[in-house]
């Protein structure tokens, strides 16, 4: 009886799916999507040689889902979900966040452009991986780099950063083509730490030219002054036989309530403020299914500490490639070396696995990484 039950069930309820299933695919388009990257890296910096096994040497691991839903009329509903997650042990990433890279949702009109509110990735971080050969990959991105003291301390605190709550976030329309802008705002909530920040990007691609420039800033908390002010200019052009990048990153922090990720350098203190500015220069070159890849970047330390060190500015030398199996897959490789001085305490992670603090040895030790992996993209 059970059995002639279920049957019927089926045999109305498999035909409503299948016509529920043709409709909602007229209407609404459901993407899952992700990356897993897992390697290791290998590094000195005074202190002896020490291996570990990372995941995002290339890309964080991640997965997530994005949608959108036709309104009719040229306007759409749209969303995007993307949950980081460590792969070397499974945890969830952005300090145990489930949505921790990106939550948004919003309206998109195709002559008039997409706002979508929650938390975004700020178009300073978007526009410094333009800007880099490395896109952020081993020891020659830029995120790779801090200062490795008592407390791990970053040069590129907003780009390092990279997303940030409560935002409202402008991207123009796609049909746009060659050029494209965008523009956020997310109020702080009167935090005691954090206020508003601001941000504004604008790329131009189109043939052999990829020209980007950013604008990124942060406040200090209810109360406090002084603020941290980013700007990158730079891209890539694209001979055929290599693509050549260079490009100009200011990260000046005056932000006196900032913590973590985005305190000030070190020995800064009062209303002074740190501030580290990157000039860089690389190259990709294809051969076959292998790039080979090469930056120089020209680390110069403006800060304003309470007692001058002396000359901090440092030369970052990288070299690297990545071998494609497939559309999905590749594995990479790099080797990137900084020089120290006068305190400077600079360290090379891989891509977004940094240093620990306390990384650098006595007598400004040069450091260096080496760092290898794998990364599948679904």
């Amino acid at each position: 009886m059970k059995m002639k039950h279920a049957a019927r069930v089926r045999s109305w309820l498999v035909p409503l799916l299948a016509l529920w299933a043709m409709d909602s695919n007229a209407e609404f388009a459901l993407h899952l999507f992700g990356v897993v990257d897992a390697g290791v890296d290998v590094g000195r910096s005074g202190k002896g040689t020490t291996a570990r096994q990372i995941s995002g040497g290339d890309a964080g691991s991640r997965w997530g889902m994005d949608g959108t839903e036709d309104l009719g009329q040229g306007l759409s509903a749209t969303f995007r979900l993307v949950s980081g997650f460590a792969a070397d042990d499974g945890t969830l990433g952005q300090g145990g966040r489930l949505f921790g890279r990106e939550a948004a949702v919003g309206l998109a009109k195709k002559e008039v452009g997409s706002l979508l509110l929650g938390r975004q990735p700020t178009p300073a971080s978007l526009t410094n991986a333009n800007v880099d050969a490395f896109y952020w990959m081993g020891g020659g991105g830029f995120i790779a780099l801090t200062r490795s003291g008592a407390t791990t301390q970053q040069v590129l605190p907003q780009v390092v950063t990279a997303r940030v709550d409560n935002a409202i976030k402008y991207y123009s329309p796609e049909e746009w083509k060659a050029v494209a802008f965008t523009a956020l705002f997310a109020p702080g909530e009167r935090s005691a730490e954090l206020g508003d920040v601001y941000g504004l990007s604008a790329r131009y691609l189109d043939g052999p030219f990829d020209l980007n420039a950013a604008w990124g800033k942060q406040d200090s908390g209810t109360g406090a002054s002084g603020a941290i002010n980013s700007f990158i200019v730079g891209g890539s052009y694209d001979a055929g036989f290599a693509k050549f990048y260079a490009g100009f990153t200011d990260e000046k922090n005056a932000c006196s309530t900032c913590t973590g990720t985005l305190a000030r350098a070190g020995g800064v203190t009062g209303t002074s403020a740190s501030e580290f500015r990157l000039a860089n220069l690389g190259v990709r070159i294809p051969i076959g299914k292998f790039s080979a890849i090469a930056q120089v970047v020209r680390v110069n330390d403006h800060s304003n500490y309470k007692v001058d060190p002396g000359n901090r500015n440092a030369t970052w030398i990288a070299i690297g490639g990545e071998y494609s199996f497939s559309r999905r897959t590749l594995v990479y490789g790099s080797l990137a070396t900084i020089d120290n001085r006068n305190g400077s305490q600079y360290a090379l992670g891989s891509g977004g696995v940094q240093r620990p603090a306390n990384s650098v040895g006595p007598g400004n030790p040069r450091s260096t990484t080496a760092t290898l992996g794998i990364k599948h993209v679904f």
